[in-house]
């Protein structure tokens, strides 16, 4: 078996990342060319998410972990320069090993370094949730740790880099009907899924006037086509791809496809820049063009309802 993978990996260097079709390059569903329509996802049980959500159980036994929402405490002090919030997650090696990612967690560990180095974010604000660390109950709570501590006056942001799914309405993962009659939504660690329309109604908590949603994931571009979903004012969500395409991973890139080009180069390194900081706007245009120019089956989408150009 060893002679074999080391056989293999010696022919996949040799391939570098010249074409899509070939063993380096997946969709977000998995290194064997898993679609997201092969993946294990489930609802979060009612005692994570509240409302109607029927428990399905974990498909691997994992444990949820974290409990719902908590009250909101009084908000501390904050020094203004330090009011700036962020979640990050990305998760390549999800439970068991048939549906795991190559560089999912490189998006969200560059990302965290980008909002640290080049935009002021004190550490102690970020809040880095990769792989394990990234299951649904730790995501929620990490959600619910944002709206404790943001205000009117925050910048905030939330980042995924993962697999997502996309479900038929009539399957009620939350309680809004699509235009499409579909649903998109990210997946945790321990494969439970969480629809746009669960994600809205917990970011509809947030007090900030200057909120960034990023995600690359598979249809990620469907968790705001509707006027029910993520979009809103004061907001930028920048996504992958549109809802009815995969996001790309390739093997020797180091980053996904489009966290190459959006985080990576766009807000670490500042290839994007064009006047001064680089703003979300600047990194989601000079993205679109390098994704486009790999992948013309994948185009990464923007809804901008923020005044002006949103700087981290």
């Amino acid at each position: 078996m060893r002679r074999i993978l080391v056989i293999v990996l010696v022919l996949v260097l040799a391939l570098g990342i010249a074409g899509p079709a070939t063993s380096m390059t997946q969709a977000m569903g998995g290194p064997s060319k898993v679609t997201p329509d092969d993946l294990p996802v489930v609802k979060p049980p009612m005692e994570l998410v509240g409302g109607p959500t029927t428990p399905t159980g974990n498909p691997h036994g994992a444990s949820p972990g974290q409990e719902g929402k908590p009250d909101k405490p009084g908000k501390p002090d904050k020094e203004p320069a330090a009011n700036k919030w962020a979640v990050v997650v990305g998760i390549a090696d999800y439970e068991g090993s048939q549906y795991d990612l190559w560089h999912t967690d490189e998006d969200a560990k560059e990302m965290a370094s980008a909002l640290k180095e080049n935009y002021g974010f004190d550490s102690g604000n970020v809040k880095l949730l990769l792989n394990r660390k990234a299951t649904c109950g730790a995501i929620i709570s990490a959600i619910d740790w944002l709206i404790q501590n943001e205000d009117a006056e925050s910048t905030v942001v939330f980042f995924f880099s993962g697999h997502g799914f996309r479900a038929a309405d009539g399957e009620g993962w939350d309680s809004d009907t699509e235009s499409d009659n579909q649903d998109e939504g990210i997946v945790s660690y321990d494969f439970y899924g969480l629809p746009d329309g669960f994600l809205q109604q917990k970011l509809s908590d947030l007090e900030s006037q200057k909120v960034a949603l990023c995600f690359g994931s598979c249809h990620s571009g469907g968790m705001f086509d509707d006027a029910s979903d993520l979009q809103g004012a004061n907001r930028v969500v920048a996504s992958a791809c549109r809802a009815d395409e995969y996001a790309w991973d390739y093997l020797l890139l180091g980053n996904t496809l489009w966290g190459k080009h959006f985080v990576d180069e766009g807000l670490l390194q500042g290839l994007a820049d064009m006047q001064g900081d680089v703003s979300i706007e600047e990194a989601h245009a000079y993205a679109y063009l390098e994704v486009i120019g790999v992948r013309s089956d994948s185009h990464p989408q923007m809804n901008d309802q923020y005044v002006g150009e949103l700087i981290p």
